[in-house]
């Protein structure tokens, strides 16, 4: 996993409506990168729901928020609508950014072992280096957790 002081690695994906995006062309600022497992889960719903609740207090300290999954553009844009989700989402199938920010590792549930996104948030400041990284992310309160970091 990549860790403060890294530079965020150029990656090209696409966003929630299907535009080819390269990592760079997100940073108009401070960049807050949010990696979930999956779209329209518990665990992500209330994450992404914390992010659009608070998004005000985000843009006011100049801070552009962007969710990052494996999931398909299509999910994305179900996920984004029928949660109300006012932030961009990347669409990462090919797993591209995750394995440039390392955040695929072994999981498991109900005894069977897969590879899978460890929710994790990367900071990254506007020149692009991270400045601050929260490895294995409780989804409940995450959000706050930020904008406290943010306040310090």
């Amino acid at each position: 996993m990549l860790t403060e002081g890294d530079t965020m690695p150029n990656v090209t994906v696409e966003d929630d409506a299907g535009k080819r995006v390269k990592t760079k062309d997100l940073l108009d600022g401070s960049l807050l990168l949010y990696f979930y497992p999956k779209d329209d889960t518990p665990g992500c719903t209330n994450e992404a729901s914390q992010f659009r609740d608070l998004l005000a207090r985000f843009k006011r300290k100049k801070v552009r928020v962007v969710g990052v999954s494996r999931d398909s553009v299509a999910s994305h844009q179900k996920f984004k609508k029928k949660y109300s989700l006012t932030f961009e989402l990347l669409s990462d199938v090919d797993s591209k950014l995750c394995d440039a920010f390392g955040v695929i590792v072994e999981k498991s549930n109900y005894g069977k072992t897969y590879m899978g996104i460890q929710r994790s948030t990367f900071l990254i400041d506007a020149k692009g280096k991270i400045v601050k990284v929260w490895p294995k992310v409780t989804a409940d309160g995450h959000a706050e957790e930020v904008l406290e970091y943010l306040s310090t």
